[in-house]
Formats: structure tokens, sequence, C-alpha cells
């Protein structure tokens, strides 16, 4: 059994998150997930999914961070 933390900057509705949970189970198809959601406004947009050990970042804030550092 896999947990999934899932972190948006916004409440996810039940499509998304059937969506989000239908695209983790086929790349995780040998474990069970237990998907937990929280929300976290100073992500701005977007979302992170933290499962078996890996950080997916895909919130603006990250976007934004990156863009500093290269200017």
């Amino acid at each position: 059994m896999l947990q999934v933390n899932v972190t948006s900057a916004i409440i996810l509705s039940d499509s998304q998150k059937k969506k989000l949970e239908t695209a983790l189970q086929k790349k995780y198809s040998k474990d069970e997930l237990v998907f937990n959601y929280q929300v976290k406004e100073e992500l701005i947009a977007g979302l992170n999914i933290s499962v078996a050990g890996k950080l997916y970042d895909a919130s603006l804030k990250a976007r934004l961070n990156q863009l500093a550092n290269k200017i």
C-alpha cells in the first residue's frame, strides 16, 4: 500500500480527484494507493504529489522560484 499525498492551491473537485487517482493507479498498478488531500494556498496554483518517496511539483510557486533562480 502506498500513501499518496496531494497538496493543491485550491480544493479539488470530485472529478479532478478521480482523474488524478485514475492516472496514478495506472502508473502504480502493482500497489494499492491511499490518497490524502490538503490545500495550501501558498502554492498559488497547481499541485504537489508525493508518492513512493518522489515529489512531483507542478505548482506555480515552484515555477516562479525556478525563474527567479535563473535571473
